[in-house]
């Protein structure tokens, strides 16, 4: 979604993108989050801060089994096609949406296109997003969409902020329609320090770091040398940018 794209393209550059170079970490850190919502640890570091031992989870409060649960990966690329393995290992339902259809080394059988996003939502447990951003994503999680979210599911996001409407998620968390949030991105960032999302329950946020990992240098340096060596003998590029706002989901 970087406008220089367009530019260096109208000028007739040919540009390639490290997508993928850090997929499986930016995947770690989501199933990470969803695990820690999911088994109630903003509850018990809450008693940790307080010294308070007494704080166990009341019987009625105890989490569901992720096994009955629903995961929908908001975009199947090389970030959501890594959240959706683990999380089908993990042994949840697990429905990737993007607008392609199915192909064969795809992690998961349940792959839908994206129109069906709608339908999906009332039986959605977890909505995870990982589409990059477009004119047809921008805003596309807005009010509308999380009030058909069932009562208690929770929003992960790790796509980019805009895709979401930031006003309508905090007002959902804080009705309590929503039962949590993982967020990595942001409407604006760094995330203003009076943003309501700092001190609300069970939201969990971290500064659009989700792809932290020593290894992906070494990654990127490996899909740049191999694109060296295909641009010399004249072989299609890897991750070739085509058009500048549409990346592939």
């Amino acid at each position: 979604d970087h406008p220089i794209f367009k530019e260096m393209l109208d000028r007739g550059v040919r540009i390639t993108n490290a997508s993928g170079t850090s997929s499986e970490p930016i995947a770690q850190t989501a199933i990470a989050a969803l695990l820690q919502l999911a088994r109630g640890f903003p509850h018990w570091h809450d008693a940790q801060r307080r010294h308070e031992w007494s704080q166990q989870m009341a019987s009625d409060r105890e989490p569901e089994d992720l096994q009955s649960q629903t995961l929908v990966v908001l975009g199947l690329g090389q970030i959501g096609s890594a959240i959706a393995r683990i999380a089908d290992a993990i042994g949840m339902r697990v429905i990737g949406l993007r607008r392609s259809p199915r192909r064969p080394n795809d992690p998961i059988e349940d792959v839908r296109h994206v129109s069906e996003l709608d339908a999906l939502l009332p039986e959605t447990d977890w909505l995870m997003i990982a589409t990059p951003l477009t004119e047809e994503t921008a805003g596309m999680v807005d009010a509308r969409l999380l009030a058909r979210l069932p009562q208690g599911a929770h929003v992960l996001n790790v796509g980019r902020g805009p895709i979401v409407d930031e006003q309508a998620l905090i007002d959902s968390l804080r009705s309590g329609h929503l039962g949590g949030a993982y967020l990595d991105v942001f409407e604006e960032e760094p995330l203003p320090a009076d943003s309501p999302l700092w001190d609300l329950p069970n939201v969990i946020l971290t500064p659009h770091d989700s792809a932290a990992s020593r290894g992906n240098e070494r990654r990127a340096v490996e899909l740049f040398l191999r694109n060296v060596s295909h641009w010399a003998s004249r072989e299609p590029l890897e991750n070739e940018v085509h058009e500048a706002g549409t990346g592939a989901w």
